[in-house]
């Protein structure tokens, strides 16, 4: 097996882990470790884009921020470890890194595929989104304007704070504390959710998606930041147009059985 190793950054707790983790992994296969960590260790550094074309499975020992950081440049399957508060997005709990990675050399794993979107910023593509993408004010206190269409007809104009286009892996994130739905990441939808919109009528939407939705800014707007997966941002001045789809990119998680309506109950209903 060959692996890939990425680890969150700046974090004792999380070294030590990591530490631990590659002393298992070594036992049975190649490692690829991406250059933060190989910093750490004094070791040779491989950058995402190696570790994809090198990798069977990808390992994250961090929190959802580590496996986005992956994802960016990564469609290799993730095997992720959670060593942060919430994790919603990886498989297992620090104490159960070992025997995870036993059930993966023993095949008892499957590989989950969900939707990405791809992203255009006036035509340009920008890189994916595995969570969401927001358009939000560039200024503290001032709300932009904008509308929003699907394949080209008009759904809604607005004044809000901004709003979020997330995938079904995005809706228990952003999406979901500003009054979006929790999608089964089943389901093949995007979903378009408001941020503190100016009237009430403007509430969130569910499309399907394949669909291209575009949010233009107005002329007569503020200006806006258009921020990818809460890590890339990108100034939007008025008149400029963002429009996402699916992908034809996936994002693959290394998944033991545990079903998504477990996942909610345990991470974010207790």
């Amino acid at each position: 097996m060959r692996w890939g190793l990425i680890v969150k950054p700046n974090d004792k707790k999380t070294e030590r882990l990591a530490r631990e983790v590659l002393e298992v992994l070594r036992k049975s296969g190649e490692v690829y470790i991406e250059k933060s960590f190989a910093r750490v260790l004094n070791e040779e550094e491989f950058s995402r884009e190696d570790l994809n074309k090198r990798s069977d499975i990808v390992v994250t020992v961090g929190g959802d921020g580590t496996i986005l950081y992956a994802l960016e440049k990564i469609e290799k399957p993730i095997f992720a470890i959670n060593c942060s508060a919430m994790g919603f997005l990886t498989e297992v709990d620090a104490k159960f890194a070992k025997s995870g990675i036993e059930k993966i050399l023993k095949g008892e794993y499957n590989v989950e595929e969900r939707d990405r979107l791809k992203v255009f910023l006036n035509r340009r593509r920008l890189q994916d989104a595995s969570n969401e993408i927001t358009l939000q004010t560039a200024n503290v206190a001032k709300i932009i304007e904008f509308s929003v269409s699907v394949d080209d007809e008009l759904v809604d104009r607005m004044k809000a704070d901004g709003i979020i286009v997330a995938t079904p892996t995005g809706a228990t994130g952003y999406a979901l504390s500003v009054g979006g739905p929790i999608v089964d990441p089943s389901v093949s939808a995007s979903i378009i959710a408001p941020i503190a919109p100016f009237k009430l009528s403007s509430r969130p939407w569910i499309v399907p998606i394949d669909k291209k939705i575009c949010i233009d800014l107005l002329e007569n707007s503020k200006e806006a930041k258009l921020v990818i997966d809460g890590r890339n941002s990108y100034d939007v001045a008025p008149g400029d147009r963002v429009c996402v789809t699916r992908s034809e990119k996936k994002s693959r998680f290394v998944r033991f059985g545990e079903s998504f309506y477990q996942t909610v109950r345990l991470k974010l209903v207790r």
